[in-house]
């Protein structure tokens, strides 16, 4: 599903409103657009007795997609025009013109913070932690966040390691002696 050239492509956040992103993710799959919308399991509830809870995916930011393409402003506002869903990129300023722009290292981190099988993840407004002291620190326990690279935060009342893009930030439950700092 790639687009152009994938070293020259940056990922696009992008707002859509009133819980439409599975409806846009639909879009753009359907227009060969590569995209990202994290998910989560969630508990569906029983409906009738005797029949037992399951797990199922649902969207773990609502309003929130990521769009992978070679960053171009008229392209942007071309395919908010096409798409029959409302969205707005997010711009870089709140004054500017220019959209918000995420590397692709910065997303494969956040991509890996948001993997579904991982419990415990929690999504909050960067804007929360634009306050709080922070520590750069990498993990080095073995195991499925081995190797990831985040701000090691504490947020009501417990630790975890913070990986921020534009609009969302991820917060992964870790002990601090499971990671060292990174400079």
């Amino acid at each position: 599903m790639a687009t152009d050239d994938p070293a020259t492509c940056e990922w696009l956040p992008v707002r859509t409103l009133y819980n439409k992103e599975l409806h846009l993710a639909d879009f753009l799959r359907d227009a060969g657009i590569e995209h990202f919308l994290p998910f989560k399991y969630e508990l569906a509830d029983a409906k009738t007795d005797g029949v037992e809870c399951s797990r199922r995916l649902v969207p773990a930011i609502h309003n929130l997609v990521f769009i992978h393409h070679v960053y171009d402003r008229q392209w942007c506002i071309d395919l908010m025009r096409r798409c029959p869903v409302e969205f707005h990129f997010l711009k870089r300023e709140r004054e500017g013109l220019d959209y918000a722009t995420i590397s692709h290292r910065e997303m494969e981190i956040f991509m890996r913070a948001c993997d579904p099988r991982l419990t415990g993840t929690r999504f909050i407004d960067p804007e929360q932690l634009r306050e709080k002291k922070f520590t750069r620190v990498r993990v080095v326990k073995p195991g499925p966040l081995q190797g990831m690279e985040g701000d090691f935060v504490r947020f009501g009342g417990r630790h975890y390691i913070a990986v921020r893009v534009s609009g969302s930030a991820a917060l992964l439950k870790v002990s601090w002696t499971w990671c060292e700092g990174v400079e």
